[in-house]
C-alpha cells in the first residue's frame, strides 16, 4: 500500500511498533513474507487476530495492488497550441 501523506510520521511509528509486538507479524517479517504494516494494522482494527489478520492484510494489500494495476492512464493532455 502506498503511504497516506496525510498521516503523521508519529502515527506511522507508532502503527509499526504496534505490528513489530505482535508475534505472529514479527515472524512473519523475519520469512518475508509479511505484508505492508498499514494493511496489518487495518486488519487488527477490523478484529482479526494472528494468522487471520496476516491473511486479511494479504488480501488488502493484494486488493490494493490489483487497483492500481488496473488504472488506465488518461491522455488528458491538451493540444499544443
Amino acid at each position: 500500500m502506498t503511504r497516506d501523506p496525510i498521516r503523521s510520521m508519529r502515527d506511522r511509528q507508532n502503527e509499526r511498533k504496534r505490528a513489530l509486538a505482535d508475534g505472529h507479524y514479527a515472524r512473519a517479517l523475519m520469512d518475508r513474507k509479511a505484508p505492508s504494516v498499514a494493511a496489518f494494522i487495518t486488519a487488527l482494527d477490523a478484529g482479526h487476530e494472528g494468522e487471520a489478520a496476516l491473511d486479511a492484510a494479504r488480501g488488502i494489500d493484494q486488493a490494493a495492488a490489483t487497483f492500481l494495476s488496473n488504472q488506465q492512464p488518461t491522455n488528458d493532455t491538451p493540444p499544443a497550441a
